[in-house]
């Protein structure tokens, strides 16, 4: 009996399905590029409306700002996000990206031209910011549904974990660089509009790598369009599909998300744990604030250098999940890597949540990234293999909107009770409760389910994509919407 040959590292498995890919490293390139931009785009943002010496930073501010800026793509989102479910993604994308940098560009001018400091500038720069930011989602939505189109089966969970975290840790590489160089500069109109140069810089970088793919290379697939269960024939005027496409996005992501136990239960704690950072943010910037305004010269854990040094803790816990989470997907069931995620971010945040120390806050920070980060690779792994390609779209549009609105309403949330300096130690326990609500959902849904409703990765993405078939062909009422 001839003996089998020895299994390949993981090593070399990954790099050969590396080598089969087509069109990855563009596609990567062109995402990785619009993040870095929009790190340094939202941190300038916050060097002009957060910390700014004439900005009064409120919490009602604060949140205000953030809402402005985030909760309308939330509603827009699931609905636009449709056209990235019937029409050519590279184009969607493409339009996208080339209209965001010219809004970035007109930002640049804005601020040189110190026009932000009136009402009707700071009008102005919201909006040029609302089109900035939720455009960089529908972006990020876009080719984060193209990835099965580019990637192999056998490494998708892997290869997005490390791009979904790299990516999270770009962008907060972005984030940091423009807050360490407007914490030197300080926040005037002249520093923040030369920092704001890279980012369009690198936003007319993406643009070019995704025209550089061919026609229809991110999808969807022709084929599931046309057997897709409830689709018609098209409308006749462009105008009149695009309204129809529009109106649908939202059920179509609903739908999607309700495929297995696995993908509502992510998605879930994805918006629980973003409720809960929201609030931690709004904390932490009051903190730093008060930090930067009781010492001469400031701490180094104060104001904006400190933000900065907050934003580079999440991030490297983000860093350490994209070797964390391939590894629990492979050998555990999902929905409990989901679990082990949310309460890790609890245990992070009720030791150092109630100190009110900056420092500590920092130091949890990385623990807190790194269970949150776990969570949403989960979402994002089981909405790639769950959910067919031609509802992929709708339901990471749906998962943007979530993840956006989420954090502006834990900011809105605390909003009666907040002081203004941020010191509130029960407040500061409220984010790991419901991290911890979102840990405990994730294990009952598991011991009322079984092993149907989830299985681990190591199985495969084929078998994943077969029951998120079924789920489309019995509709939400069927077996796979149960």
């Amino acid at each position: 009996m001839t003996p089998s040959p020895a299994p390949a590292s993981r090593r070399q498995r990954l790099s050969a399905a590396l080598r089969e890919s087509d069109g990855l490293g563009r596609l990567s390139t062109a995402r990785l590029s619009a993040l870095l931009s929009e790190g340094i785009h939202q941190a300038a943002l916050g060097g002009v409306v957060l910390f700014s010496p004439e900005s009064a930073t409120t919490p009602a501010a604060i949140a205000g700002g953030f809402a402005v800026m985030l909760v309308p793509y939330s509603v827009v989102g699931p609905f636009a996000a449709a056209a990235l479910d019937r029409w050519d993604r590279r184009v969607v994308v493409a339009v996208a990206a080339l209209i965001r940098t010219l809004a970035i560009v007109a930002t640049i001018a804005l601020v040189a031209a110190g026009a932000v400091h009136s009402s009707a500038g700071l009008a102005t720069l919201f909006a040029l910011s609302l089109v900035a930011i939720g455009l960089g989602r529908l972006i990020n939505t876009g080719m984060t549904a193209a990835m099965p189109k580019v990637v192999p089966d056998r490494i998708l969970a892997a290869t997005n974990s490390v791009l979904v975290t790299v990516g999270s840790v770009i962008t907060a590489v972005g984030a940091v660089a423009a807050f360490a160089v407007l914490a030197v500069l300080g926040a005037g109109d002249a520093a923040v509009s030369w920092t704001l140069v890279p980012a369009a810089l690198t936003a007319v970088l993406g643009v070019w790598t995704i025209l550089a793919l061919p026609p229809g290379h991110l999808g969807p697939d022709r084929e599931e369009l046309v057997a897709g269960p409830g689709d018609g024939p098209a409308p006749p005027g462009v105008a009149v599909e695009a309204a129809r496409l529009f109106a649908g996005g939202l059920a179509v992501g609903v739908r999607g998300a309700r495929s297995t136990p696995l993908v509502w239960v992510a998605l879930t704690g994805v918006g629980v744990g973003r409720m809960a950072f929201g609030i931690t943010t709004m904390l932490a910037i009051l903190l730093l604030r008060e930090a930067e305004s009781e010492a001469a010269g400031g701490p180094v854990v104060a104001g904006m250098g400190g933000f900065g040094l907050l934003t580079a803790a999440v991030a490297a816990g983000m860093g350490l999940a994209a070797v964390v989470a391939p590894c629990a997907i492979a050998r555990a069931p999902r929905i409990l890597t989901v679990a082990a995620g949310a309460a890790l971010a609890a245990v992070a945040q009720l030791v150092v949540g109630p100190t009110l120390d900056p420092a500590a806050l920092i130091a949890g920070a990385l623990f807190i990234g790194l269970g949150a980060q776990i969570v949403k690779l989960v979402a994002d792994n089981a909405m790639q293999t769950d959910v067919p390609d031609a509802r992929r779209g709708g339901v990471f549009a749906l998962q943007d909107a979530l993840f956006n609105t989420a954090f502006v309403v834990g900011m809105v949330a605390v909003l009666p009770v907040v002081p203004d300096d941020g010191r509130s130690a029960p407040l500061m326990v409220v984010p790991a409760v419901l991290y911890g609500t979102s840990a405990v959902l994730a294990v009952v849904v598991r011991s009322r389910s079984g092993t149907g409703g989830d299985r681990a990765a190591a199985h495969g993405a084929h078998a994943d994509r077969t029951a998120a078939d079924r789920a489309g062909t019995d509709g939400p009422g069927g077996p796979g919407g149960r």
